[in-house]
Protein backbone atom coordinates (compact mmCIF):
# COMPACT_ATOMS: atom_id res chain seq x y z
CA UNK A 1 0.00 0.00 0.00
CA UNK A 2 1.44 3.39 -1.00
CA UNK A 3 2.13 6.17 1.59
CA UNK A 4 0.37 9.05 1.67
CA UNK A 5 2.13 12.31 1.86
CA UNK A 6 0.65 14.64 5.15
CA UNK A 7 -1.43 17.67 3.67
CA UNK A 8 0.37 20.07 5.47
CA UNK A 9 4.19 19.01 3.76
CA UNK A 10 5.39 21.08 1.03
CA UNK A 11 7.46 19.46 -1.82
CA UNK A 12 9.96 20.40 -3.49
CA UNK A 13 13.10 19.44 -5.94
CA UNK A 14 16.46 19.44 -5.10
CA UNK A 15 17.53 22.21 -7.46
CA UNK A 16 21.41 20.62 -7.96
CA UNK A 17 19.92 17.64 -9.78
CA UNK A 18 16.51 19.36 -11.30
CA UNK A 19 16.94 19.96 -14.74
CA UNK A 20 14.15 20.77 -16.96
CA UNK A 21 14.18 20.14 -20.45
CA UNK A 22 12.35 20.42 -23.89
CA UNK A 23 9.47 17.47 -24.13
CA UNK A 24 10.21 15.16 -27.44
CA UNK A 25 13.40 16.76 -27.85
CA UNK A 26 16.28 14.19 -27.81
CA UNK A 27 18.93 16.37 -28.32
CA UNK A 28 17.57 18.61 -25.12
CA UNK A 29 17.25 15.01 -22.94
CA UNK A 30 20.80 14.48 -23.68
CA UNK A 31 22.16 18.14 -22.92
CA UNK A 32 20.38 17.92 -19.46
CA UNK A 33 22.22 14.81 -18.87
CA UNK A 34 25.50 16.44 -19.75
CA UNK A 35 24.31 19.63 -17.79
CA UNK A 36 24.80 17.27 -14.39
CA UNK A 37 28.17 15.99 -15.40
CA UNK A 38 29.93 18.25 -13.15
CA UNK A 39 28.53 16.16 -10.46
CA UNK A 40 30.38 13.53 -11.86
CA UNK A 41 33.83 15.15 -11.57
CA UNK A 42 33.32 15.60 -8.02
CA UNK A 43 32.59 11.97 -7.18
CA UNK A 44 35.53 11.62 -9.49
CA UNK A 45 37.80 13.93 -7.49
CA UNK A 46 36.61 11.95 -3.84
CA UNK A 47 37.50 8.80 -5.64
CA UNK A 48 40.92 9.57 -6.31
CA UNK A 49 41.26 11.00 -3.21
CA UNK A 50 40.35 7.75 -2.01
CA UNK A 51 42.25 5.75 -3.77
CA UNK A 52 45.45 7.52 -4.74
CA UNK A 53 46.24 9.55 -1.95
CA UNK A 54 47.84 12.08 -3.99
CA UNK A 55 48.14 15.62 -2.80
CA UNK A 56 47.79 16.62 -6.47
CA UNK A 57 44.40 15.40 -6.37
CA UNK A 58 43.23 17.44 -3.01
CA UNK A 59 45.19 20.72 -4.47
CA UNK A 60 43.00 20.60 -7.70
CA UNK A 61 39.38 19.86 -5.72
CA UNK A 62 40.66 22.58 -3.27
CA UNK A 63 40.61 25.15 -6.12
CA UNK A 64 37.72 23.35 -7.57
CA UNK A 65 35.54 24.43 -4.36
CA UNK A 66 37.30 28.16 -4.00
CA UNK A 67 36.14 28.47 -7.55
CA UNK A 68 32.69 27.87 -6.57
CA UNK A 69 32.99 30.11 -3.57
CA UNK A 70 34.41 33.09 -6.00
CA UNK A 71 31.72 32.44 -8.39
CA UNK A 72 28.64 32.93 -5.83
CA UNK A 73 30.41 36.37 -4.74
CA UNK A 74 30.67 37.50 -8.68
CA UNK A 75 26.91 36.61 -8.18
CA UNK A 76 25.89 38.72 -5.48
CA UNK A 77 28.02 41.37 -6.90
CA UNK A 78 26.77 42.02 -10.50
CA UNK A 79 23.26 40.87 -9.28
CA UNK A 80 22.07 39.66 -13.25
CA UNK A 81 18.94 37.69 -13.45
CA UNK A 82 18.68 34.77 -15.73
CA UNK A 83 16.83 34.56 -18.71
CA UNK A 84 13.78 32.62 -17.21
CA UNK A 85 12.77 33.39 -13.84
CA UNK A 86 11.55 29.71 -13.24
CA UNK A 87 14.24 27.83 -14.32
CA UNK A 88 17.44 27.64 -11.62
CA UNK A 89 18.05 29.20 -8.50
CA UNK A 90 19.70 32.62 -7.54
CA UNK A 91 21.40 35.59 -10.07
CA UNK A 92 22.66 34.08 -13.57
CA UNK A 93 25.71 36.24 -14.32
CA UNK A 94 28.34 34.58 -14.44
CA UNK A 95 27.26 30.75 -15.08
CA UNK A 96 28.79 28.65 -12.45
CA UNK A 97 28.22 25.44 -14.63
CA UNK A 98 30.82 27.15 -17.40
CA UNK A 99 33.03 28.19 -14.47
CA UNK A 100 33.50 25.24 -12.73
CA UNK A 101 34.11 23.15 -16.19
CA UNK A 102 36.42 26.09 -17.19
CA UNK A 103 38.15 25.67 -14.72
CA UNK A 104 38.17 21.71 -14.64
CA UNK A 105 39.23 22.02 -18.09
CA UNK A 106 42.09 24.87 -17.54
CA UNK A 107 43.50 22.87 -14.71
CA UNK A 108 43.52 19.44 -16.18
CA UNK A 109 45.00 20.82 -19.60
CA UNK A 110 47.71 22.33 -17.82
CA UNK A 111 48.89 19.31 -15.83
CA UNK A 112 48.78 17.39 -18.56
CA UNK A 113 51.48 19.78 -20.70
CA UNK A 114 53.57 21.19 -18.19
CA UNK A 115 56.13 18.80 -18.25
CA UNK A 116 56.83 19.93 -22.33
CA UNK A 117 56.89 23.84 -21.04
CA UNK A 118 58.62 23.56 -18.34
CA UNK A 119 61.50 21.16 -18.79
CA UNK A 120 65.03 23.44 -20.13
CA UNK A 121 65.28 21.86 -22.78
CA UNK A 122 61.71 20.58 -23.47
CA UNK A 123 61.69 17.24 -24.42
CA UNK A 124 60.73 17.09 -28.13
CA UNK A 125 56.76 16.08 -28.23
CA UNK A 126 56.95 13.11 -30.46
CA UNK A 127 59.86 11.81 -27.70
CA UNK A 128 57.35 11.03 -25.36
CA UNK A 129 54.72 8.24 -25.63
CA UNK A 130 52.30 9.73 -22.60
CA UNK A 131 52.13 12.79 -25.13
CA UNK A 132 49.10 11.03 -27.17
CA UNK A 133 47.70 10.29 -23.58
CA UNK A 134 48.19 14.50 -22.92
CA UNK A 135 45.87 14.79 -26.16
CA UNK A 136 43.07 12.37 -26.02
CA UNK A 137 42.37 13.87 -22.48
CA UNK A 138 42.98 17.22 -23.00
CA UNK A 139 40.67 16.96 -26.18
CA UNK A 140 37.98 15.04 -24.12
CA UNK A 141 38.07 17.83 -21.38
CA UNK A 142 37.83 20.57 -23.68
CA UNK A 143 35.20 19.47 -25.51
CA UNK A 144 33.45 18.16 -22.63
CA UNK A 145 33.22 21.77 -21.10
CA UNK A 146 31.89 23.00 -23.96
CA UNK A 147 28.87 20.64 -24.39
CA UNK A 148 28.35 21.45 -20.66
CA UNK A 149 28.64 24.94 -21.46
CA UNK A 150 26.38 25.02 -24.56
CA UNK A 151 23.55 23.28 -22.28
CA UNK A 152 23.38 26.10 -20.18
CA UNK A 153 22.02 28.21 -23.27
CA UNK A 154 20.08 25.47 -25.22
CA UNK A 155 18.04 25.17 -21.97
CA UNK A 156 17.64 28.38 -21.17
CA UNK A 157 19.16 28.74 -17.95
CA UNK A 158 21.53 31.35 -19.18
CA UNK A 159 22.76 33.61 -22.01
CA UNK A 160 25.50 33.55 -23.97
CA UNK A 161 26.58 36.77 -21.98
CA UNK A 162 26.43 34.52 -18.91
CA UNK A 163 28.11 31.30 -20.05
CA UNK A 164 31.14 33.34 -21.81
CA UNK A 165 31.34 35.65 -18.29
CA UNK A 166 31.80 32.24 -16.50
CA UNK A 167 33.93 30.33 -19.17
CA UNK A 168 36.26 33.47 -18.84
CA UNK A 169 36.11 33.79 -14.92
CA UNK A 170 36.62 29.61 -14.93
CA UNK A 171 39.89 29.85 -17.13
CA UNK A 172 41.49 33.07 -15.04
CA UNK A 173 41.17 31.75 -11.71
CA UNK A 174 42.48 28.17 -12.67
CA UNK A 175 45.57 29.76 -14.23
CA UNK A 176 45.74 32.35 -11.40
CA UNK A 177 45.71 29.25 -8.88
CA UNK A 178 48.06 26.99 -10.43
CA UNK A 179 50.75 29.29 -10.30
CA UNK A 180 50.11 30.30 -7.08
CA UNK A 181 50.11 26.70 -5.92
CA UNK A 182 52.86 25.60 -7.87
CA UNK A 183 54.68 28.70 -7.69
CA UNK A 184 54.61 30.23 -4.24
CA UNK A 185 53.18 28.30 -1.55
CA UNK A 186 55.30 24.96 -3.57
CA UNK A 187 58.23 27.30 -3.49
CA UNK A 188 58.01 27.82 0.16
CA UNK A 189 57.77 24.56 1.06
CA UNK A 190 54.03 24.00 1.87
CA UNK A 191 53.20 20.89 0.25
CA UNK A 192 56.08 19.09 1.98
CA UNK A 193 55.00 20.43 5.31
CA UNK A 194 51.51 18.60 4.78
CA UNK A 195 52.73 15.86 3.37
CA UNK A 196 55.24 15.53 6.92
CA UNK A 197 52.80 16.28 8.61
CA UNK A 198 51.93 13.41 11.17
CA UNK A 199 48.41 13.11 10.52
CA UNK A 200 49.30 12.76 6.73
CA UNK A 201 51.38 10.22 7.43
CA UNK A 202 49.06 8.69 9.17
CA UNK A 203 46.37 8.60 5.92
CA UNK A 204 49.86 7.62 3.50
CA UNK A 205 49.08 11.19 1.74
CA UNK A 206 51.54 11.24 -1.29
CA UNK A 207 53.06 13.98 -3.24
CA UNK A 208 54.20 13.35 -7.38
CA UNK A 209 54.22 16.23 -8.16
CA UNK A 210 57.64 15.78 -9.46
CA UNK A 211 56.78 12.42 -10.72
CA UNK A 212 57.02 12.50 -14.76
CA UNK A 213 55.06 9.63 -14.84
CA UNK A 214 52.80 8.38 -12.07
CA UNK A 215 51.53 5.24 -13.88
CA UNK A 216 54.94 4.48 -14.94
CA UNK A 217 56.28 4.73 -11.49
CA UNK A 218 53.21 2.95 -9.87
CA UNK A 219 54.10 -0.10 -12.36
CA UNK A 220 57.85 0.13 -11.31
CA UNK A 221 57.34 -0.65 -7.37
CA UNK A 222 54.52 -2.69 -8.14
CA UNK A 223 57.25 -4.72 -10.26
CA UNK A 224 59.91 -4.71 -7.49
CA UNK A 225 57.59 -5.91 -5.30
CA UNK A 226 56.12 -8.84 -7.29
CA UNK A 227 59.95 -9.70 -7.96
CA UNK A 228 60.40 -9.35 -4.03
CA UNK A 229 57.76 -11.79 -3.53
CA UNK A 230 58.65 -14.44 -5.68
CA UNK A 231 62.59 -14.56 -4.32
CA UNK A 232 60.90 -14.86 -0.48
CA UNK A 233 58.54 -17.51 -2.06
Amino acid sequence: MASKIPPHHTLTSLSITHVQFIQNDILSKLLAYVTLSPLAILCGYVGAILTGRDLKAVVMLGGQLLNEVVNQMLKRLVKQARPTEYLGDGYGMPSSHSQFMAYFATYMVILMYRRYTYKTPPPPLGSDSNILMAHAVSATVVVWAILVVYSRVHLYYHTWQQVVAGTVCGFVFAVAYYFLVNRVLRAKGLMDWIVDHPWACLAHVRDTDAVEDVNKFDWEMWRQWKAQKSKVE
